[in-house]
């Protein structure tokens, strides 16, 4: 084992210790309890995990963090049970992750410093009414305006804006460079320069504070983190950031469920035995926690091997464990019968509504798996060597029809 090798483990061992040290402390379960009662971000959170230097041992020095630094504090916080949380911790860091990466002017530089210290807390928002996912379709806009940036418009949910001291916005802009064509942009603004609606009242992932935000305000252009038709670059790679460490947010999540599970299966009697007895319920867990764990080691292989890490294999990770968190989930509940979904007696309901919620936020499915379709590669050499389909010209020794009036005969059948 190498000197570079042994050092690396070794600051990842103490990571993790650390964090974990902080996390079991009885203040701090204390004020993620009583933020999941309340529904709103503990802004107390962000606080300690910077004052006890938790994000400065994984950001360093580099413009972008040590993914097993991200993976680790990630899985940590997913199995804290507190989805939303863990989702505005994750956000937090993605929005450092922009600045750091491609913040060039000081004062970026100073609000990442900050964020880092637990001194600013920041939020990300794109999505808007009408837009959703769809980037083309902001119709928000940034204009050049005595030497900076007028922004106008709105920001549907934006997470965990009601405690942020900073949004990232992503807007459309207009550029000289781009011969007045819009396109996207991305600027950081003080939220005291927002109006920030009413905390909706979401189906789970209470404790992110979600919120609808207004603007019509104007900002240096030492703010603009990505000038236009660069934004979407840039928003890639921080959702990049983020989906890796919800699907680790994710796995420890169920991690969580399903060892409170098991526990629940060997002290639960029924028919005269323990939960744990009965093959079927046993094999189903069984079943479910081997795919866990084959998912929590792709996601270190992923770390391993960094060069495979990118936007098209972290939206795979993200939609793969999430889809699987929500049947681990649904299974835990359904075995917990009765106190499964009663809130009073145990917390499986809200923990499913919270991986409902994941599925949504960093990227719906169906856009994740676009963006995996996206590098789907034939292997057109196998399938002229493998494929023979059946012809009926080969067959019977008809003769092989013309193109043209197999096309002839398909728009006659059409016609009538």
């Amino acid at each position: 084992m190498s000197l570079d090798t042994e050092t690396a483990i070794s600051a990842i061992a103490s990571f993790k210790d650390r964090l974990d040290t902080l996390l079991a402390q009885e203040s701090t379960r204390r004020m993620i309890d009583e933020a999941e009662v309340a529904g709103r971000f503990p802004r107390g959170i962000v606080e300690l995990l910077g004052r006890e230097g938790i994000f400065a041992a994984k950001w360093q020095e580099r413009p972008v963090p040590a993914l097993q630094h991200t993976l680790a504090l990630s899985e940590r916080f997913g199995r804290l049970g507190a989805g939303g949380i863990a989702s505005g911790v994750t956000l937090h860091d993605s929005a450092i992750a922009m600045l750091r990466r491609f913040g060039r002017s000081e004062r970026l530089r100073e609000v990442a410093d900050q964020a880092i210290a637990g001194q600013a807390v920041l939020c990300i928002s794109a999505t808007e009414a009408g837009a959703g996912s769809d980037m083309l379709g902001l119709a928000s806009t940034a204009a050049r305006e005595n030497g900076g940036y007028r922004l106008r418009g709105h920001k549907k949910m934006a997470s965990p804006s009601p405690v942020a001291d900073y949004i990232v916005l992503a807007l459309r802009g207009s550029d000289e460079g781009h011969a007045g064509r819009d396109d996207l942009a991305l600027f950081l603004v003080p939220t005291s320069q927002l109006r920030v609606g009413k905390q909706f009242d979401t189906v789970g992932a209470r404790s992110i504070s979600t919120a609808p935000v207004q603007f019509d305000t104007w900002v240096p252009e030492e703010l603009m983190i990505a000038r236009p038709g660069t934004g979407l670059a840039v928003l890639s790679m921080a959702l990049a950031q983020e989906r890796f460490a919800m699907a680790a947010q994710i796995v420890g999540a169920c991690q969580l469920a399903l060892g409170v599970t098991v526990a629940r299966m060997k002290r639960r009697t029924s028919f005269g035995a323990p939960l744990f007895d009965h093959q079927a319920l046993r094999l189903r867990v069984a079943d479910l926690q081997a795919r866990v764990d084959m998912m929590q080691l792709a996601l270190n292989g992923l770390i391993a091997d960094g060069a495979g890490f990118n936007v098209r294999s972290a939206s795979a990770a993200k939609v793969t464990v999430v889809r699987l968190g929500g049947e681990v989930m649904s299974e835990c509940m359904h075995i917990f019968g009765s106190a499964g979904v009663l809130e009073s007696e145990s917390p499986l309901g809200r923990w499913w509504r919270d991986v409902k919620m994941a599925r949504i936020g960093g990227g719906t499915d169906e856009m994740l798996w676009e963006i995996v379709a996206a590098g789907l590669e034939p292997d057109y050499a196998n399938y002229d060597r493998l494929v023979d389909e059946w012809q009926p010209e080969q067959a019977f020794g008809l003769p092989a029809a013309e193109p043209q009036a197999a096309e002839s005969q398909a728009a006659e059948l059409q016609a009538g």
